[in-house]
């Protein structure tokens, strides 16, 4: 007997700004239905959201003529569940966990804007991959939560 497969959920949306709620809804959505617990579920919205903005504002993805796509998927890993968010577009090769960042601020006077969405990334998410598959970007964040009794 096979394994059961993870369920998967998928989205594709024009790399705009007005289709960034869009995608939020959709995540939350999708997450309500597939039981994943708001605390998780509120993490990956905000890396979907930071992602797509930064995607739209640096790599000018509002010209791009293909569609973003995005696919969640959760998996059952025994004692904890894990749902993994992937977000594909075919702007520039742009690796967002690559970027190094300087020596965090030390108060908020001192704090720049920008840059700090990423460091948000990878904190959050428990899982992260990137890679260039042909002309596209493929962006993997998972992120685990226990499993009630």
């Amino acid at each position: 007997m096979a394994p059961p497969q993870p369920d998967v959920l998928s989205l594709s949306v024009q790399p705009t700004p007005l289709e960034l709620r869009r995608c939020s809804i959709w995540l939350t959505e999708s997450c309500q239905t597939q039981a994943v617990p708001s605390g998780p579920a509120g993490k990956l919205d905000l890396c979907l959201n930071e992602v797509l903005a930064n995607l739209i504002d640096h790599a000018g993805a509002a010209d791009f003529s293909a569609p973003v796509d995005l696919s969640l998927e959760l998996a059952d890993c025994g004692d904890r569940g894990l749902a993994t968010l992937t977000i594909i577009d075919t702007g520039p090769a742009f690796d967002p966990l690559g970027v190094s960042r300087g020596p965090l601020p030390r108060s908020l006077a001192d704090a720049e804007p920008g840059g700090l969405g990423l460091l948000l990334v990878r904190r959050f998410m428990d899982e992260r991959s990137y890679e260039r598959a042909g002309d596209r970007n493929v962006l993997k964040l998972g992120i685990y939560w226990p499993k009630g009794p």
